[in-house]
């Protein structure tokens, strides 16, 4: 591998990590630079597709295909690209739009006022200051207005003529009665109250007449003394020996799998699903959503090298609080538990691979630090 070839991988590796810091203008810079060293490289292209205009990303992802006819992700960017290019016609008819009514709006607007409108109420309050102020010079100098002022503003004080009356006052009376006395009454003396309450006779309750007599049957006298118990003995009942014979009762589940090696992860981005092998034997599979066409996921062998059960993720645009079952494989791609989508089978990540929150938990408890993640297209 020449060092041209490094020197791009490396800046299409800086324009992946500038995507996803939503770094529009470094991304471009080191895409257009690995697009120099490495033109036969479908990578740069799509990249630059990725922040260009709708009609520049038909044609960069045109050259990408050019390279690579068979490429998923170049596919997968023509379809958003032309998706793009239609949606444009109806963006400009939306702005057009606005710049009428902004135009409607101006047309409708009451005219300025002039500032003629408001000089006037100012020589009006002027005025008005000047009249009162000459009413007061006035009031002072002449003294018949200042006594007329005085006497509006002060209060007059009235006084009312004491009043004085003699009045007699009666006394209380005094009753000429006795005051009545109380006499104390001694409380009734009630009963005694019995120690030992009278037992009740039961009563015998005729019999329902029917149309015809009931038997009355007298009970053989034992000797067991009154107010005894009696414990009876009786046998077990018998339990029918034989299984029950009807077809349609289910058979006993299976065992799960058991592997006959290492545990490892196969992740295959061309059918977005991930499978879980204990050496040759498979496990389990999940359907999931790895990185878009712009933010792939990386391929190659690698190990989990962290889990955690709960974290949270942020990016350009996003902050998902507890994210679960995050297992990571390489730098900050990793296997994670998903809750803001259920669109699993299509690439919805910027990198990651995303499961279910159940699938995400089997496969955390399943593996361990050092299992191999093979990852591939």
């Amino acid at each position: 591998m020449n060092a041209e070839l490094v020197q791009a991988q490396k800046a299409i590796q800086n324009a992946r990590e500038a995507l996803r810091d939503g770094n529009r203008g470094a991304a471009r810079r080191w895409a257009e630079q690995a697009a120099k060293l490495a033109p036969q490289l479908e990578d740069p292209w799509l990249i630059l597709a990725s922040v260009a205009s709708p009609r520049a990303s038909v044609a960069l992802i045109e050259k990408a295909l050019q390279i690579n006819p068979e490429s998923p992700r170049a596919h997968k960017g023509m379809q958003w690209a032309l998706k793009r290019l239609q949606e444009v016609p109806s963006e400009q008819k939306k702005l057009d739009e606005t710049t009428k009514q902004v135009e409607v709006a101006k047309r409708s607007a009451p005219p300025k006022k002039s500032k003629r409108s408001i000089v006037y109420p100012a020589l009006l309050l002027v005025l008005g200051c000047a009249v009162l102020l000459l009413a007061a010079l006035t009031a002072i100098n002449y003294p018949v207005l200042a006594s007329i002022l005085a006497s509006t503003t002060q209060p007059v004080e009235v006084e009312h003529p004491k009043v004085w009356a003699r009045v007699e006052i009666a006394k209380p009376a005094q009753a000429s009665d006795p005051a009545p006395i109380l006499i104390e009454a001694e409380p009734a003396q009630l009963p005694a109250t019995p120690t030992s309450q009278p037992t009740l006779e039961p009563t015998a309750v005729p019999p329902t007449s029917t149309s015809e007599p009931v038997p009355t049957t007298i009970p053989e006298e034992t000797s067991t003394p009154a107010g005894s118990l009696v414990m009876e003995i009786i046998e077990n009942t018998p339990v029918p020996t034989a299984g029950p014979t009807d077809a349609n009762v289910p058979a006993k589940p299976q065992d799960p799998p058991v592997g006959n090696g290492v545990r490892w992860i196969e992740v295959n981005l061309t059918e977005q699903r991930v499978y879980a092998w204990e050496g040759d034997v498979l496990l389990n599979s999940f359907l999931v959503s790895t990185g878009t066409w712009a933010t792939p996921t990386v391929t190659g062998t690698f190990k989990i090298w962290h889990k955690t059960p709960l974290q949270a993720m942020s990016g350009p645009g996003y902050y998902l609080p507890n994210v679960p079952f995050v297992m990571y494989f390489f730098e900050d791609y990793g296997f994670h538990g998903t809750y803001w989508h259920n669109n699993f089978g299509t690439p919805m990540s910027h990198g990651c691979v995303n499961l279910t929150i159940p699938d995400s938990e089997w496969l955390y408890n399943w593996a361990s630090y050092g299992t191999t993640v093979k990852v591939h297209y």
